[in-house]
């Protein structure tokens, strides 16, 4: 049917916002940009979607949130909470948040967290998490997506995620992250994509990898990654655009592939933050140049001595 809009129309004067002046539509209450610093009241007991991005709230009413049983999305994005302990209850006779499924904590200053059982997606990027708990974990069951990623943690703790056994999507960009410890994904059997946009990475985390047997999709844009391609004996050609999709490669390793004479003038021609190429013990006699002249970048060549540049305008 159709979302009806609750609105009061006061005879009396009231301030800019009040209780009385809110406008939403049931079953969502959008209070965004509304500089409150705590939650209005009363609100509609039917409320599904509460939305209260941009305000300034450090805290909540947990017993008014309580009062809403088919509140399932939260977005509290952009305000003051240090820590979101104040969505659970501490007291067992008071019933939790049990039907919300999605929370947004977006660019606050979270430097802590514990779980709410019911969630399946869990939304804290931007915030000031320097570490991650695996304890935060072992209240939300049920988890499908977590988004962790903007937060300077660095380093990820062995076995993080090990409770999170339904979690599908893991996004981790712009952590600032050098590499995983080999069992830093150890329980994520059912994880589908995981995203590393954005960190430090060199290599690819080949050992923590394993450990995510329905892995889908892998997003490795804007680390520093190097790749290799080394002992390959049926290895005979490199074709055209054979790298594509790996803009923020630097270094790339070609070595001891004794059958490989042939690389495509624009095998690499996507590459444009290639510095290193490592083309050692090939059969190679030649390097295109137009090979050379797609790498803006390229400070280093091996072996050069090896090579006779072929300067030819017609690509081949």
């Amino acid at each position: 049917g159709l979302l009806s809009v609750y609105r009061a129309m006061p005879s009396t004067p009231v301030p800019w916002f009040s209780p009385q002046s809110l406008s939403c539509e049931v079953p969502t209450v959008d209070c965004n940009n509304l500089f409150l610093t705590q939650l209005p009241s009363p609100l509609p007991l039917d409320t599904h979607t509460l939305c209260l991005q941009s305000n300034l709230l450090s805290a909540l009413e947990t017993p008014l949130l309580q009062t809403l049983p088919n509140l399932t999305e939260l977005d509290l994005s952009q305000n003051r909470f240090s820590s979101v302990r104040t969505l659970t209850s501490t007291q067992p006779q008071t019933p939790s948040l049990r039907s919300l499924l999605s929370l947004h904590m977006e660019e606050n200053q979270l430097r802590a967290f514990s779980g709410l059982g019911s969630l399946l997606r869990l939304h804290l990027n931007n915030n000031h998490l320097t570490s991650i708990d695996p304890l935060w974990f072992t209240t939300l069951p049920c988890l499908q997506v977590l988004m962790l990623g903007g937060n300077p943690v660095e380093v990820l703790p062995e076995r993080g995620f090990q409770a999170l056994a339904s979690l599908r999507s893991l996004v981790l960009g712009g952590m600032g992250l050098k590499g995983l410890p080999e069992r830093a994904l150890e329980g994520l059997d059912s994880l589908e994509s995981l995203s590393f946009y954005d960190n430090l990475l060199t290599t690819v985390p080949t050992q923590a990898l394993r450990r995510l047997p329905g892995l889908k999709f892998l997003d490795l844009n804007k680390n520093r990654l190097k790749l290799g391609l080394n002992n390959m004996e049926e290895l005979v050609a490199i074709e055209r655009a054979a790298m594509e999709n790996l803009p923020e490669l630097t270094k790339l390793e070609i070595t001891n592939n004794p059958r490989l004479s042939y690389i495509h003038p624009q095998a690499f021609f996507q590459l444009g933050r290639l510095e290193s190429l490592m083309l050692n013990s090939n059969a190679l006699t030649a390097l295109h140049q137009h090979t050379v002249l797609s790498l803006p970048r390229l400070r280093e060549v091996n072996p050069l001595t090896f090579f006779t540049f072929c300067y030819v305008t017609a690509l081949f």
